[in-house]
């Protein structure tokens, strides 16, 4: 599990970093607005995904031991294209996309969704490795098509951006689509396949990622301009490349405990490793801080100024989701949806109330004002939830000793 932990970190560094390229790059050479608009796309293929992987999302890695593969992702196929269409009609119809943009939402989004859909057959397997290469592979292709469109075709505008990301995902889901049908099927031909479970796990999981994306993203709607969205998103992006951390390690701690099962180990591993993520978390964001705007604005270009000062607004927000972020993982891996359900609700609730309120009164400070508090209310939330479902004492939260023990074990072991 320690080598899978390494590997995926090591890996999420190297994706935050053509992240970080690519932001810089496209904030740059494309503007403040063209980044609006880009933000603007991507939440909305978000919101589409998310609708949409109430099947197909990694809270089918809990299943994926348990039932019949070929049944599962051949349902799979059938629901994403059906509920993928259905959910960019629905976007078309409220005037949400980018405009001019439909048709090609519509094929980004349904790409997206099942090349997701592979990655979360792959990692329920265990098969990080192959997990992380495909992370990899599609961002860096972005950032290639990018430099392509910018150096060679001379494009400087929305499309520069969108291509690049289309053929990046065509190249994902080629890839993830052939690792998944090298999988002997056969092994899993005697279990049993159950759709409602399945569904029911994925309703409440896809709910609660929605509100835990509404606790941030939901500002995006209200901001008055384009322009302050591109500011706003540009922040939120370069401060939340500090999750690299909990990113890592979530999704091989999901694996291992849908497999092992809820265990003493288990919780005493999720609980160190969150407090362990909040540490180097906190050390990112202490170099973040000691770095002058002039750098982000020499990287960025003249229209974000103020980014680092909202940076820094955001970053209480990213430090509490460093931590709840992992425990929330552990209780997706046991199936526990709902209580993650219940905990990003009352963040979700404070940014619907907020939101409108603050923005108006503080402007864009209002929107990270808005995330900080949510994120806290999440926290407080999925904390006690984590400490009262395992019996543990408020104290083991200190105890840096068990920690230390802990992850000396985690070194150590071969598995």
């Amino acid at each position: 599990m320690f080598k899978n932990i390494i590997h995926s970190l090591f890996t999420k560094g190297l994706v935050a970093v053509i992240n970080f390229f690519i932001l810089i790059i496209s904030s740059r050479y494309l503007g403040v607005s063209s980044r609006g608009e880009i933000s603007i796309f991507i939440l909305n293929i978000a919101i589409i995904q998310i609708v949409n992987e109430v099947y197909t999302g990694y809270s089918l890695v809990y299943f994926i031991p348990k039932f019949d593969l070929k049944k599962m992702y051949v349902f799979g196929l059938v629901y994403t294209l059906i509920f993928c269409s259905l959910s960019n009609v629905v976007v078309i119809f409220f005037n949400k996309q980018v405009p001019g943009y439909g048709w090609l939402g519509y094929i980004v989004s349904l790409l997206i969704i099942i090349n997701t859909f592979n990655c979360v057959l792959i990692l329920g397997k265990e098969k990080v490795k192959v997990y992380n290469f495909l992370n990899l592979i599609q961002p860096l292709l972005l950032l290639m098509g990018l430099g392509f469109a910018l150096l060679f075709l001379k494009e400087f505008t929305f499309n520069a951006y969108i291509f690049p990301l289309l053929i990046s995902f065509v190249v994902a889901f080629i890839f993830s689509t052939a690792v998944v049908l090298k999988f002997d099927l056969k092994l899993s031909a005697g279990k049993t396949f159950d759709i409602k479970p399945i569904i029911i796990n994925g309703l409440i999981c896809q709910m609660a990622v929605l509100m835990h994306i509404f606790c941030n993203r939901y500002s995006y709607y209200l901001l008055p301009s384009s322009a302050k969205v591109g500011l706003y998103s540009s922040a939120s992006s370069l401060i939340e490349s500090v999750l690299i951390i909990a990113n890592g390690i979530s999704p091989v701690l999901l694996a291992r405990v849908a497999n092992t099962g809820n265990t003493l180990r288990s919780s005493e591993m999720t609980l160190s490793l969150s407090k362990a993520s909040l540490i180097f978390s906190f050390i990112a964001v202490l170099v973040i801080f000691l770095l002058p705007e002039d750098f982000f604005i020499y990287l960025l270009g003249d229209g974000y100024v103020g980014i680092k000062r909202l940076m820094m607004l955001y970053s209480p927000g990213i430090l509490m989701v460093s931590f709840f972020g992992i425990i929330s993982n552990y209780f997706s891996a046991l199936g526990k949806l709902k209580l993650t359900l219940v905990c990003n609700s009352f963040g979700f609730i404070i940014s619907l109330l907020l939101a409108p309120i603050l923005i108006k009164k503080y402007d864009v400070d209002g929107a990270a004002y808005t995330v900080n508090i949510a994120y806290l209310a999440v926290a407080l939330a999925i904390g006690a939830a984590f400490f009262i479902n395992n019996k543990m004492k408020l104290q083991r939260l200190f105890s840096v000793k068990n920690d230390l023990q802990n992850l000396k074990d985690l070194v150590a072991s071969k598995n």
